[in-house]
């Protein structure tokens, strides 16, 4: 059987097959290239900072318990575009000036910000994710992986690289810009010994393709398979809401459907369960003011058409503190305190809550208002009372017309409520005995965990497909450990909570002392 891989690199020059850029052959040639550079690193370094100012402005408005992690990229890009500027010294002999060029990282980090411009709720930047931390009993998966820094606890376990956590953490994207001919060379390295004009694989020519889990094989595959694999452990032992980040390929350089070697590295790489895009399916890359706000995170773009919600933010919607500059007074428990300093800055209703609510109908449960008018009697003031019974059409306001409780409840408030806010919250009962029931099974384990009130409320929503708004970190955060740690079966889905970064007590009429 003929090595056609072989014969397709006999003439390859390998030195510069993992390079960006073609090496030019005159002066002239040679001062177009570096000035071309340049300033394609300049458009890129410009973008970049845009998107971190907006990354930025975003974060100063509000409390960001997941901040953004983009300085790795920006650092990286900052980096690459000095090593650029280098090749402008006129005094750079230019063999060495040739070097630079064919050193350059520029065409990956293009690469990889268009990919990242054509996805959606950017997270992180080349972030390194690991598994199995702890050796598990026989039959059981793998212990949750950790994205630790360098030279941590971390040294020396499996690590695979992620170019760009997208979709607020449920998507990682890895971009790659090696070519079809390295690919080639590589393959043939490794001995792989085909003919790739044969409209059959000989299976026994190949490196094992056994399944994604089996890791002795490992060494025995090219670069780009063996990250595809890592990958795919990493995910698994790094999952976000019950199930692992979905993990896309861009071969930037790569065709499909033309050459038999090729497709069946990219059937390898789908075989962990990646999507894999080539050259030839990928857009172009659009101007970065026509895609920045996609980029940034925004819990809204998700919700559901009807929102549940919880009993912290029902608190929130009617405290004193949230409606009005409240002043400080010294018998205020530190917590209010505190809160009055922070909604001087932060004004939880303008900038949080309402663009989430908007014109979406609002739900709560039984349970969520029982609790909400047991602390509205032990704590409110007399406009709390007010604002508890508008939101809620409740007591002297349950004859009242929707036009009527959204009227006056904009009379006793300083901000402007969102066009097409609902009132009342409507009200739900049910059988919470069976609530888990029709649910994924990690829901009875989840139920077990939570007391009667935050089982009613993330239940509901749950197996209402109702986004729940909260403000109560620690059960959002408990319900996503349990998720995690038992896992979602293909087809489920687990609860969907938007999670505000800011609660608001009631300020309290009577003085309840420090």
């Amino acid at each position: 059987m003929a090595d056609s891989i072989s014969q397709h690199i006999s003439s390859l020059d390998v030195n510069t097959e993992t390079n960006s850029n073609k090496t030019p052959t005159s002066r002239i040639e040679l001062e177009a290239t570096i000035r071309g550079l340049v300033e394609r690193g300049k458009r890129l370094h410009d973008e970049v900072e845009t998107y971190v100012s907006a990354v930025l402005e975003k974060q100063k408005a509000g409390k960001v318990y997941h901040p953004v992690e983009y300085r790795t990229m920006r650092n990286d890009l900052r980096n690459e575009l000095a090593f650029l500027k280098k090749l402008t010294d006129s005094n750079m002999d230019e063999e060495k000036a040739r070097h630079y060029i064919v050193s350059s990282n520029l065409l990956y980090y293009e690469a990889l910000w268009s990919a990242a411009k054509r996805s959606s709720g950017l997270q992180s930047f080349r972030k390194n994710f690991y598994w199995g931390f702890n050796t598990a009993p026989a039959g059981k998966r793998l212990s949750k992986g950790l994205d630790l820094p360098k030279g941590s606890q971390a040294k020396g376990k499996p690590v695979a690289l992620v170019d760009i956590v997208a979709e607020e953490g449920a998507e990682w994207i890895r971009v790659s810009t090696v070519s079809e001919k390295r690919i080639l060379f590589d393959l043939a390295k490794l001995g792989w010994m085909n003919d790739s004009d044969s409209d059959e694989d000989d299976e026994n020519d190949m490196p094992s393709s056994r399944s994604a889990d089996d890791e002795d094989d490992d060494e025995d595959q090219i670069d780009i398979v063996r990250n595809a694999r890592e990958l795919a452990r990493a995910a698994r032992a790094n999952p976000i809401h019950g199930r692992p980040p979905k993990v896309h390929f861009v071969l930037t350089r790569i065709v499909a459907g033309k050459t038999p070697a090729i497709d069946m590295i990219i059937n390898k790489i789908r075989a962990t369960g990646a999507v894999v895009q080539c050259g030839d399916d990928i857009p172009p890359s659009l101007p970065i003011d026509a895609v920045l706000p996609q980029l940034l995170i925004n819990q809204s773009r998700v919700l559901s058409n009807t929102l549940n919600i919880d009993c912290t933010i029902l608190l929130a919607l009617i405290s004193d503190i949230s409606h009005r500059r409240c002043p400080i007074l010294d018998w205020y428990p530190g917590e209010v305190r505190a809160q009055i300093e922070e909604e001087a800055e932060e004004h939880l209703l303008p900038t949080h809550l309402y663009p989430a609510i908007g014109s979406h109908p609002m739900v709560c449960t039984r349970e969520a208002v029982e609790q909400m008018n047991l602390i509205v009697q032990t704590l409110a003031t007399d406009t709390e009372k007010q604002r508890a019974n508008l939101l809620l059409g409740q007591g002297d306001c349950s004859s009242r017309s929707s036009k009527e409780l959204v009227e006056d409840w904009a009379s006793i408030s300083d901000h402007q409520i969102p066009d097409g806010f609902a009132l009342p919250i409507e009200v739900k009962s049910f059988n919470l005995e069976t609530i888990t029931e029709g649910l994924p099974a990690v829901a009875a384990t989840i139920a077990a965990e939570l007391g009667q009130l935050n089982k009613s409320i993330f239940l509901y929503g749950w197996a209402n497909g109702l986004t729940t708004l909260s403000a109560n970190r620690g059960r959002a955060r408990q319900i996503e450990n349990i998720l995690n740690e038992h896992g979602l079966k293909d087809g489920e889905v687990g609860p969907h909570i938007w999670l505000c970064g800011e609660s608001r007590s009631l300020i309290a009429k009577h003085g309840r002392r420090r």
